[in-house]
């Protein structure tokens, strides 16, 4: 490919954070050669990732983003000139935007090297953002998030727009509270359909497993992942603190193999939120090794898509699969791993007050009657939008660059721990229930329900230890009072004796301590004169107050045996 130097070895971050620093010798193009760059306490700040090192200027008065590659297979000038020439024939502002590829842009270790340029964005990643919401217990921005992230990735698959590399990292949210993606590299658009493929395919922790396809579906896994976890949060921020590890949001690549029996399954198994549930089945169906990306995002959460479980009876007629009033109807699990099913509406069966006369024959129970049938074009998980996620809500701003971010990612916060789910095997679902509430277990996730969550300010307190053997709680038998363990410096009931007498303050500390004060004056009268017997003397009255202090601890013990 051409925009490439000859040189096969790029430079490093180093190497290209040196440069900077002098820009009016290092850059070959004008621009660039006056551009301000932002420091720091240390230097020109930077981040780093795996392919590319990108510095913040300001380039003929606009904040620009400076990409410099640290590997030759990254990219190159025709695939950027590609996008730009897409992005002119198709609108995705503000979501993308376009790139300006700059071939020997700088010059580092006496070679020139390509700068690729763009807008800069003053934003937080989507990792730091869902961060800053979860911090807040911002439940329902999380959920507004889920929904505007849905859109985002409708839009892109329909203008069959491929970014190649959805995670935390490339997704970043504005001051004004819009989704931008950033790093281009490993973008598909149908202008590259025909070229090879980048190097690599994404963040292991948002990729499927096995199948890599190039194509124009291939975001729909990783798109799928992001989404569970958005609406999962948006049911409840604790689990952040349970699964988040700086590096995905809730789900790890271990996550997806079978048996689908990880943490992070179990944490959103314990939710008992039927949508959560229905996307948690969907991505487990997706898992499948076998399972190639050949539709969208919309059409993969379509249950009309999925396998039936029963061919052979009609759609109209799986009652059990309908839900009463939540809009989120079920999906056909496909994993080797039960979800909880929803029950089946109450209202199937008419009360006895509205039963039909004697004349009129009665209707079959177990069939409800037409209208009930909800029409083809309700799509559960297609259509309806997330639960309480609000048409045109705005997300709230993120915090800027120079602020600093919560806590909530790494350590405990006292707001959200009350309500999420510990981590590790030994939890309060793995203990027996009690004796109540044993009976046999339904199908999909068991456990019991969680203890209510505690006043907000108040932390949780372990059981307080008890003396053995607990007295048998009973009515009160009448009698006299059982008397407790004497108090410190009262006589025992039924002793003659009087109280011991109050010790008095010793003397040991206050001697010792002028002792090694007058030990430390010697000290000094004597080195200041040369006179070895007054240091010597300093030393031992030093010694003995030192001694004086440690043992003299005012209680005037007497040495053991003696009485």
């Amino acid at each position: 490919m051409t925009g490439r130097p000859a040189a096969t070895t790029y430079p490093a971050a180093g190497d290209y954070y040196k440069a900077v620093q002098a820009p009016s010798r290092s850059f070959t193009v004008p621009k660039l050669q006056a551009a301000e760059f932002v420091w720091d306490s240390l230097g020109p700040t930077l981040a780093r990732g795996s392919s590319a090192v990108v510095f913040q200027a300001s380039v003929q008065g606009k904040s620009q983003a400076l990409r410099c590659y640290i590997r030759n297979d990254a990219s190159s000038r025709d695939r950027y000139s590609a996008l730009d020439a897409y992005l002119a024939g198709h609108d995705l502002s503000p979501y993308v935007s376009g790139a300006t590829w700059l071939d020997a842009a700088i010059m580092v270790n006496r070679s020139h090297w390509p700068v690729l340029t763009m807008e800069w964005i003053d934003g937080r990643t989507l990792n730091e953002y869902v961060d800053f919401l979860v911090t807040g217990s911002n439940a329902a921005a999380l959920t507004t998030l889920a929904g505007k992230w849905r859109e985002l990735v409708a839009l892109l698959q329909r203008s069959e727009f491929t970014h190649g590399d959805l995670q935390h990292g490339n997704i970043m949210v504005d001051q004004e509270g819009q989704l931008r993606l950033v790093d281009f590299d490993g973008v598909w658009i149908p202008q590259l359909a025909g070229q090879a493929p980048p190097t690599e395919f994404g963040h292991p922790n948002y990729q499927h497993p096995g199948s890599h396809v190039w194509d124009r579906w291939l975001d729909t896994f990783s798109a799928l992942v992001i989404y569970l976890s958005l609406i999962a949060l948006g049911r409840d921020p604790g689990i952040w603190l349970a699964l988040y590890n700086s590096k995905n949001l809730l789900f790890a690549k271990n996550d997806f193999f079978p048996p689908f029996k990880t943490e992070a399954w179990k944490q959103l198994a314990a939710l008992g939120d039927p949508q959560v549930d229905a996307l948690a089945r969907r991505l487990q169906a997706c898992c499948d090794p076998d399972w190639a990306s050949g539709k969208s995002l919309e059409m993969t959460l379509d249950p009309r898509a999925a396998p039936l479980v029963r061919p052979q009876i009609p759609a109209e007629q799986r009652w059990w699969e309908k839900k009463p009033t939540s809009g989120t109807g079920s999906v056909a699990a496909a994993s080797s791993r039960p979800w909880p099913q929803a029950p089946p509406p109450v209202a199937a069966a008419p009360p006895p007050a509205a039963a039909p006369p004697p004349s009129a024959a009665p209707s079959p129970p177990a069939a409800p009657p037409p209208a009930a049938v909800p029409p083809p074009a309700a799509v559960p998980l297609a259509a309806a939008a997330p639960s309480g996620a609000q048409p045109g809500a705005a997300l709230p701003a993120p915090p800027p660059l120079s602020a600093p971010l919560g806590m909530a990612g790494t350590g405990p916060m006292p707001q959200l721990r009350q309500t999420m789910v510990p981590p590790g095997d030994t939890i309060w679902w793995s203990l027996p229930p009690p004796v109540s509430a044993q009976a046999s277990p339904g199908p999909g996730y068991h456990g019991s329900v969680p203890p209510a969550p505690m006043p907000r300010g108040y932390a949780p307190h372990g059981p307080v230890p008890s003396t053995p053997g607990p007295p048998t709680p009973g009515p009160p038998t009448p009698g006299p009072p059982t008397p407790g363990p004497p108090m410190p410096g009262l006589p025992a009931p039924g002793s003659s004796h009087p109280p011991a007498p109050a010790t008095k303050p010793q003397t040991g500390p206050v001697v010792g301590a002028i002792a090694l004060g007058l030990g430390i004056v010697l000290l000094i009268i004597g080195a200041a004169s040369h006179i070895a017997v007054v240091v010597i003397g300093g030393l031992v009255a030093a010694a003995w107050g030192m001694w004086r202090l440690v043992t003299g601890s005012g209680t005037n013990a007497k040495p053991p045996g003696q009485t």
